[in-house]
């Protein structure tokens, strides 16, 4: 290595310190013995590309992060915006076109074979005054949004029943369905949630906590044994055919009330 880079040697450069410039840097070339090549280093275009290209790197990541964590929320409020922008208002509806929305995790084959064999068994064929329900995988027609096809089974039911799994409550599926949900209660002051939990989740939720606290019978939990399993189902039957309203506690029972007599 030091004979390949050795500046010692006999090669002769005619006229060098006279008629040997470099014109590498900027502005006008200078006679190549004087030469500096910090001359040939632009501090500020160096600056410049490094501002611009730290800025790209942070706005991308950022971007990109921010769209995976709140898709669902962003995806929510501009069909809301686009609604308003629009007209469109919520008319209330003589007749619901179903008794439950029933929305559920419909990549698990094991709970969209229980919420068709055995929940829609249960509260459409077997109970006394058959439900008519929504399930998603029979009645939603095929090549219509997402979201248009949650709004109007959110709409046209009376109550919709969340079933929930530990990887359903983690989808934004069902976060944008309970918000739709709850624009049914701030929109027409109705009520139409029920939780069924297969699994245990939400157990530190501050969502699952007001809503033991202001209507503690919409909130229904698998059984652990095989004897308490008609008792629920007869409950979950009962709780879908009353209105929310008539199970809530003293006190939010009457902020309803007063609502309803306010309008």
């Amino acid at each position: 290595m030091a004979d390949t880079f050795n500046i010692d040697n006999n090669v002769t450069i005619p006229s060098l310190t006279t008629d040997v410039y470099c014109y590498v840097s900027y502005g006008h070339g200078q006679v190549m013995i004087y030469f500096d090549f910090d001359q040939c280093v632009n501090n500020t275009l160096a600056l410049l590309i490094s501002v611009l290209t730290t800025t790209f790197i942070v706005v991308t990541t950022s971007m990109a992060t921010v769209a995976h964590i709140f898709y669902w929320d962003a995806s929510y409020v501009l069909h809301y915006l686009k609604a308003k922008w629009k007209g469109y208002r919520s008319s209330p509806s003589p007749d619901d076109v179903y008794d439950v929305f029933v929305t559920y995790d419909t990549k698990d084959p094991w709970v969209s074979e229980w919420v068709l064999e055995t929940l829609r068994v249960k509260l459409e064929v077997e109970a006394e005054k058959a439900l008519p329900l929504c399930l998603e995988e029979r009645d939603w027609p095929l090549g219509v949004p997402l979201i248009d096809n949650l709004t109007h089974s959110i709409r046209y039911s009376r109550k919709t029943l969340f079933v929930l799994t530990k990887a359903y409550a983690k989808t934004g599926v069902f976060r944008l369905a309970m918000y739709l949900a709850h624009q049914r209660l701030l929109d027409e002051n109705l009520d139409v949630i029920v939780v069924l939990m297969l699994e245990p989740v939400l157990q530190h939720s501050h969502f699952l906590r007001l809503r033991r606290r202001l209507c503690g019978e919409s909130v229904v939990e698998w059984p652990r044994t095989a004897a308490a399993e008609p008792w629920f189902w007869q409950n979950l039957r009962n709780v879908v055919r009353v209105d929310n309203q008539t199970m809530y506690t003293s006190t939010y029972s009457q902020y309803f009330t007063c609502s309803r007599e306010g309008d």
